[in-house]
């Protein structure tokens, strides 16, 4: 989830920033982004990422109400980062991030940065994850065809990020299954009667040649 996230905050800065390089506080600019962001971003953003020492550094140093968004945005949370993306005034600006991605459709794009930001932070609070339902359904896209209840599911979250990493980092996916399986097999071994239920609801099946690999290393 930190790959993803730092992957989506790099590409949002880089891409943005590049177009608008004349502008370093673009994320402010009336042109750029939606007024009702630009109103709420010092209560809902910024009092909070200027308590960072960068930020106070910045403040020190140069004029201005905010510091550039290669500053401001490595702080700013997913959540921020999700309500920014939505307020982006010109699609073709989405889509400057989303295309990034494999994933043309910024509405889509944006159900799928929902569906990052309610798994990770289920994960933070120490929330149950294989029953997750998801507040914001996702919409049908490269990640996979959702429809009905099940764009509010878990097993369809694990697909979005499944997806995201693969266009990340194809060893941090494996890396990521690989530790999924583990922790997979050790819940089975001290409750295997947990296994349809968790093989049902989350769609983690774990493939044979794991099974007897685990088998033949221990």
């Amino acid at each position: 989830m930190s790959r993803i996230e730092v992957a989506i905050r790099t590409v949002f800065i880089y891409e943005l920033s590049t177009k608008y390089s004349g502008d370093p506080t673009w994320f402010v600019c009336p042109s750029v982004v939606k007024p009702d962001f630009i109103a709420n971003f010092p209560t809902a953003a910024y009092n909070s990422i200027k308590r960072n020492d960068v930020i106070k550094r910045h403040h020190k140093i140069y004029l201005g109400q905010y510091a550039p968004a290669w500053k401001t945005m490595e702080y700013m949370t997913l959540g921020n980062i999700e309500i920014l993306y939505d307020s982006l005034i010109l699609n073709k600006d989405k889509k400057l991030v989303s295309n990034r991605f494999g994933e043309p459709a910024t509405a889509t794009f944006k159900s799928y940065l929902s569906a990052i930001r309610e798994v990770r932070n289920a994960c933070a609070h120490g929330k149950t994850l294989f029953d997750l339902n998801l507040f914001t359904g996702i919409r049908r896209g490269k990640a996979g065809n959702f429809q009905g209840i099940n764009r509010h599911t878990f097993r369809e979250a694990m697909a979005v990020v499944d997806y995201l990493l693969k266009k990340i980092s194809v060893n941090r996916v494996k890396d990521m299954w690989d530790d999924i399986y583990r922790v997979t097999e050790l819940l089975y071994a001290k409750a295997p009667s947990l296994r349809p239920l968790i093989e049902d609801k989350t769609g983690i099946i774990i493939p044979e040649i794991e099974e007897k690999s685990e088998i033949q290393n221990s």
